[in-house]
């Protein structure tokens, strides 16, 4: 496809990469810096908002793809009511889509992929469990976490019948690039002193919808298809900016010092950049070991080394047994069929108004035995697709990446809200199933006509 299927007929051609991301880029860190975290009058607002508005409505007729740059740069800011306004401008191209497909009668809008079955027949089950919730703030707020991500994976699936993967890439880059200086430029207002840091860490890089440890998970997700974008992506300006992203990534990981983060961060990227065969893999497997060692050792990284030596800092590994404790106590007064979606927030037990630290326990406290294993089910459907993705010719590194992603997220969830997060499961369904969805059309016979028009 050398177009969007979304754009209208007799419409301009797509934006070019390059203007694309610069200007889309630009624009949303001058919003955040200025609106998210700097604040405005409520002319300048009503201003901003205008603007805003006008520029949407233009790249919908003209170049509807650039919607997938901009919401997810716009992941740093917060809650408008409700809603992120990354979620916003998601759901505006996924109307677009949905439009579209309506219009040529697409027959591969509905066919569900077995994942899609399986996390939908979960969804499903969590929504039900409304019946026995007594709390409907946290039931709610549930729902809509978990059916943003059966979104995320549907569209994310259809991806590559309506734009170009570079741009399902760029949005990548793009997220992690704002999500990055919007969180050094927080950061930065604490000033350089690690002392202070260390007495109150949390607010240092709190956006406002999640603090150091939330951000830091979604840089870890993050890292693993950034850093294959910046190796082997065919399109030199996401490899240009995808380089000094994932190297601001890696600071940050170690100022941010979320201990499981950030040693995940470093495992993961010394396998990513030890499996694959890499032209010069081996010095870059040194240079990456030696920059981060040298982060460790210098004064940025006092904060992070002080996470594994001070007792304050330690004893949250031990206070996160006893979380542990709680809610598998929680789970077992509760078989089979758990207390319900979102009501471990306010539960009457030891652990009301504190979460587990594990999105398992989480799911098996709530959602009980049925909603723990149909999320086996759909991790083990995922995880197979993924080593079918690792031994497709040509996508072998894009899997290997993705494994990593997967078994970095599983692993990071034990002691972490990870899943937990509305961002984060929109993240994580967007990611695995846009690359799924460009992996399996580009393993099918290419018909004829497709090959003539190329």
């Amino acid at each position: 496809m050398t177009t969007s299927d979304l754009a209208t007929p007799g419409a301009p051609p797509a934006l070019r990469t390059l203007p694309a991301v610069g200007i889309t880029l630009a624009a949303s860190l001058v919003v955040i810096a200025v609106l998210g975290l700097g604040g405005l009058s409520l002319p300048g607002m009503a201003a901003l908002a205008m603007i805003a508005v006008a520029g949407l409505a233009a790249l919908t007729a003209t170049a509807p793809q650039a919607l997938l740059l901009i919401g997810p740069a716009l992941i740093p800011l917060a809650v408008v009511g409700r809603v992120f306004p990354t979620e916003i401008v998601f759901l505006l191209f996924m109307s677009l889509a949905v439009l579209r497909m309506f219009e040529i009668r697409a027959p591969w809008a509905l066919k569900l992929d077995a994942i899609e079955v399986a996390n939908l027949a979960l969804v499903s089950w969590a929504v039900f469990t409304g019946l026995w919730c007594s709390q409907r703030a946290g039931y709610f707020y549930g729902v809509h976490r978990l059916v943003l991500g059966a979104l995320s994976l549907w569209l994310g699936f259809r991806l590559v019948r309506i734009v170009q993967r570079h741009w399902f890439e760029a949005g990548l880059v793009a997220m992690a690039a704002s999500l990055t200086a919007a969180t050094f430029r927080q950061r930065m207002s604490f000033g350089f002193s690690e002392k202070r840091l260390m007495l109150n860490r949390a607010s240092a890089t709190d956006l406002g919808w999640g603090t150091s440890n939330f951000i830091a998970t979604l840089l870890l997700l993050l890292s693993p298809p950034l850093l294959e974008i910046a190796l082997r992506s065919r399109n030199r300006t996401l490899r240009l900016i995808a380089w000094p992203t994932l190297a601001a990534i890696a600071l940050l990981q170690v100022l941010i010092a979320s201990r499981a983060a950030t040693v995940l961060f470093v495992f993961g990227l010394l396998v990513q950049l030890g499996w694959g065969r890499i032209r010069y893999g081996w010095l870059l497997l040194v240079a990456a070991a030696g920059g981060l060692a040298g982060l460790l050792i210098s004064p940025l990284g006092e904060g992070l080394l002080a996470r594994f030596t001070n007792l304050r800092d330690l004893g949250s590994m031990v206070i996160r047994l006893w979380y542990w404790r709680e809610a598998w106590q929680r789970t077992l007064d509760n078989l089979p069929w758990g207390i319900g979606l979102g009501e471990g927030v306010t539960y009457a037990d030891k652990l009301q108004n504190i979460d587990p630290h594990d999105y398992w326990l989480a799911v098996s406290s709530e959602l009980g035995i049925p909603g723990l294993v149909l999320w086996i089910i759909v991790l083990v459907l995922l995880y197979r697709r993924l080593v079918r993705v690792a031994h497709t010719p040509g996508w072998v590194s894009v899997g290997r990446a993705l494994l990593i992603a997967f078994w970095l997220s599983q692993l990071h969830t034990l002691v972490e809200p990870t899943f937990q997060g509305l961002n984060y499961q929109y993240l994580y369904f967007w990611l695995m199933g846009g690359y799924l969805g460009y992996a399996s059309f580009a393993a099918e016979p290419v018909p004829a006509a497709v090959i003539s028009r190329r």
